[in-house]
């Protein structure tokens, strides 16, 4: 009797000990599934757009614009109902800033900022530039953007004189392409 009980016991241990095994991977794999560092989310800038206007060469003062840029956020179903979601948003190159005709050597020189005042350059955050930053909320399984924000344009006066009708019959359009960053921080993370 004591062999037969002896091997039960055993038995009845093997099974316990994968009963136990069990547990504790079902419940190591529910934490992992609903971990909210799984939870995926991507931002996105849109609508950065801006149009100073016609030029004028003879009138020696600064040409102000400004526009808007939107910053949107998809975001998967896993984690809180809601999750609080910062960004910046960088712009590239800092130097040069030209404005450039189709073709020819006439340049504008033009500089960006993220205050009305015209008084902090927008950049990437190096080199006395600032970024511009936002936080707004998500909810889990959408896409939702932030308000627009705006930002400022100069193109300022000096020995700016272009010709209107370079390359060919005016008015020509003078244009830079720039690059947006979003770099955005949430607490479930994925950014």
């Amino acid at each position: 009797m004591t062999k037969v009980r002896l091997v039960a016991r055993q038995q009845l241990m093997r099974l316990m000990g994968r009963f136990a095994m069990s547990i504790a991977s079902a419940s190591a794999l529910i934490l992992f599934s609903v971990s909210p560092a799984l939870a995926s989310l991507t931002c996105s800038a849109a609508n950065v757009t801006l149009n100073y206007g016609p030029y004028d060469v003879l009138a020696g003062t600064a040409l102000d614009a400004a526009g808007t840029i939107t910053v949107t956020c998809t975001r998967d179903q896993v984690g809180p109902k809601s999750e609080s979601v910062s960004y910046d948003v960088a712009l590239t190159p800092l130097t040069p800033r030209q404005l450039a005709p189709p073709s020819g050597t006439d340049r504008l020189s033009q500089q960006f900022y993220v205050d009305s005042a015209r008084t902090q350059p927008w950049g990437d955050g190096t080199g006395g530039t600032f970024l511009i930053s936002g936080t707004f909320s998500v909810p889990k399984g959408s896409t939702t953007s932030d308000v627009p924000i705006n930002f400022y344009a100069s193109i300022t006066p000096g020995g700016q004189d272009v010709s209107a009708a370079s390359p060919g019959p005016p008015p020509t359009t003078y244009t830079q392409t720039f690059t947006v960053t979003v770099t955005c921080t949430s607490p479930a993370g994925g950014c």
